[in-house]
């Protein structure tokens, strides 16, 4: 498992480098990787979105309903399988109290993404799970890459997701 973790990272480094973008890396093990993610929600200045494939992380949710209530737009695309629509729809409504635009794909497609954009340059994707006991497992990866061509194409792929489960 650790090489394909490598090997996303690299890919992800490599694609930012020939974009132009910097890149840094949060291995499970080597950082808190929702310290990170927290760290990126709090320097926002104007929007954030996510999608990702579970959510149940309270402590993520807080930190964007903190970024919503300080002005961002923050909207978060979920999965809405059952597994989802069990334990996360509580933190789904906590979201939508927090001022945060939530909704759940139930496509066909099941979502299997997890990506966050803020402010249409800084684009974080890998395998870092949104889910409650995500940090304290050392086989998770995140990459942030700062790059607004990369952060444009995912804010497309985004909206594309988001207008499907309208």
């Amino acid at each position: 498992m650790r090489n394909n973790v490598i090997l996303t990272a690299a890919a992800a480094a490599a694609l930012a480098g020939v974009a132009g973008g910097a890149v840094e890396v949060w291995f499970g093990q080597d950082v808190a990787v929702r310290d990170k993610f927290r760290d990126a929600f709090r320097n926002a200045d104007y929007e954030i979105v996510v999608a990702m494939d579970r959510f149940t992380d309270y402590t993520l949710a807080d930190a964007l309903i903190e970024a919503a209530r300080r002005g961002r737009d923050v909207r978060v695309i979920v999965d809405g399988d059952k597994r989802n629509l069990l334990t996360g729809k509580a933190l789904g409504d906590h979201l939508a109290s927090g001022g945060v635009e939530v909704q759940y794909d139930r496509s066909q497609s099941n979502l299997y993404d997890r990506f966050v954009v803020i402010d249409e340059e800084l684009v974080i994707l890998g395998s870092y799970p949104f889910i409650e006991d995500a940090p304290s497992s050392p086989m998770t990866d995140a990459v942030a890459i700062d790059d607004a061509s990369l952060a444009k194409q995912y804010l497309e792929f985004f909206n594309f997701i988001w207008n499907l489960t309208k």
